[in-house]
């Protein structure tokens, strides 16, 4: 069972940037200038999970975790042309490196693994 989200203020954030023209080397070369701009000044708090390209509608959506000021700023830094932050909750993502709980280590149950259901 999935655990409720009680939080008044979403942990990821939508960057959403609407570009004419847009194309798969332009999002890639976006994102890289996001992972560029946290690497030479780390933001605490603030993580780059990804995009999802749109190209027939020319949308980038850039996810992030992080409190929506600090997304700002760092989006700002990379200099994304974006629209708006949107905060957003995750429903059915799995974690990409899931570290198992002390409670589950110490039953001796193993970590699940990304892709394997037992």
């Amino acid at each position: 069972m999935a655990a409720q989200v009680d939080s008044p203020e979403p942990e990821w954030q939508v960057v959403e940037c609407l570009l004419p023209g847009l194309t798969q080397a332009t999002a890639e070369a976006l994102g890289q200038r996001v992972t560029d701009a946290l690497a030479v000044a780390p933001h605490p708090g603030v993580s780059y999970l990804g995009s999802l390209l749109m190209p027939e509608d020319e949308v980038l959506l850039c996810l992030f975790g992080g409190p929506p000021a600090d997304v700002r700023s760092v989006s700002e830094r990379a200099s994304l042309p974006f629209e708006r932050i949107v905060g957003c909750v995750g429903l059915g993502w799995q974690p990409r490196h899931a570290e198992p709980s002390p409670a589950a280590t110490e039953s001796g149950a193993r970590p699940r693994r990304e892709g394997v259901h037992t």
